[in-house]
């Protein structure tokens, strides 16, 4: 008789063993990785049937959908690693998939609604994502953190094989808070508390009804999204300042452009420049302890200008 649990003599996997990934052929360490084939599947009431429970299932289109995050790490050499540089480039100029190759990620390339369950489940390269949304965060307290969101589909079956490094001596270390700087034309922001810089894409991913052929050769039938599209991209960013004695009232931001600020924040090798920042009313609780102030702003760019790549981030 078996039993659930861990009565039950058996060898778990664990993330130490799978949580590395290729990006576009980089191998990069992660913390957390979440991504997965995802599909809605629910039943709807709306049809003819028999009587008041679920007999017409919904399944609608397939796409590749989740998270990765890792600390911001830079090698022996001192240079930003390729893997997280690659993320970086794609979300400020998302004009090309990534792909990522997972030790993990099942998927199943076959209409759902027309296989098992559980049948032709593969490790597949991941050959199309985009970027939706990602954040680089630091503090105090904490390492640099580098978090993006996907989405994406399969332009092919291209089965994965085990992810190894390209090279055994992966030495490096996290970008800490003192690696990092942040001043803009008017202030040196010296007692600046934490830094955010965000860059969300909006992002369109149609499905098309395919035509069904008898004959299999000529049937290119599939519950994928086709295409994945890129509608509209914004910087942003958010800062949290602690506040010296005094009123401060010539760094407070009441609203407005600034044009030539060139709100500069660099991240170790990793700069983000700001030119023309767009900053939203600053926010100063009055609380017991110390005052701290939190101050966001949106990239503005030229409008004659087009969307180009290095136009937020460089690197040394």
């Amino acid at each position: 008789m078996f039993a659930p649990g861990s009565l039950t003599r058996a060898e778990y996997a664990t993330g130490l063993l799978v949580r590395s990934v290729k990006i576009n052929g980089y191998y990069l360490l992660l913390d957390n990785c979440t991504l997965h084939q995802t599909q809605d599947i629910e039943t709807s009431e709306k049809y003819l049937q028999g009587g008041p429970g679920q007999s017409v299932s919904l399944i609608n289109a397939k796409k590749i959908s989740g998270q990765i995050s890792c600390p911001l790490r830079i090698n022996k050499n001192g240079l930003i690693e390729n893997g997280v540089k690659e993320l970086l480039k794609h979300a400020e100029y998302p004009i090309n998939g990534l792909s990522i190759q997972t030790n993990h990620a099942f998927s199943h390339y076959n209409i759902t609604a027309e296989s098992h369950a559980t049948d032709n489940n593969e490790l597949i390269t991941i050959s199309t994502a985009v970027i939706s949304n990602l954040t680089l965060s630091c503090s105090p307290d904490n390492e640099v953190k580098v978090s993006a969101d996907f989405e994406g589909m399969l332009d092919s079956r291209t089965i994965e094989d085990f992810i190894l490094p390209d090279q055994l001596d992966i030495l490096g270390r996290s970008i800490s808070w003192g690696d990092c700087d942040i001043s803009r034309s008017e202030s040196s922001m010296r007692s600046t508390n934490s830094i955010d810089v965000t860059i969300a894409n909006t992002l369109d991913t149609p499905i098309f009804l395919i035509p069904y052929y008898d004959n299999p050769e000529l049937s290119v039938r599939s519950d994928q999204i086709h295409h994945v599209g890129v509608t509209a991209t914004k910087w942003s960013g958010k800062t949290t300042e602690l506040l010296r004695k005094g009123a401060e009232t010539h760094t407070h931001i009441h609203g407005g452009w600034i044009e030539q600020d060139n709100l500069t924040i660099k991240l170790g090798p990793v700069t983000a420049t700001f030119t023309t920042p767009l900053y939203k009313v600053a926010q100063l609780p009055l609380t017991p302890s110390v005052f701290t102030r939190t101050t966001e702003w949106i990239g503005l760019t030229r409008p004659a200008a087009s969307l180009s790549p290095g136009g937020l981030f460089t690197f040394e």
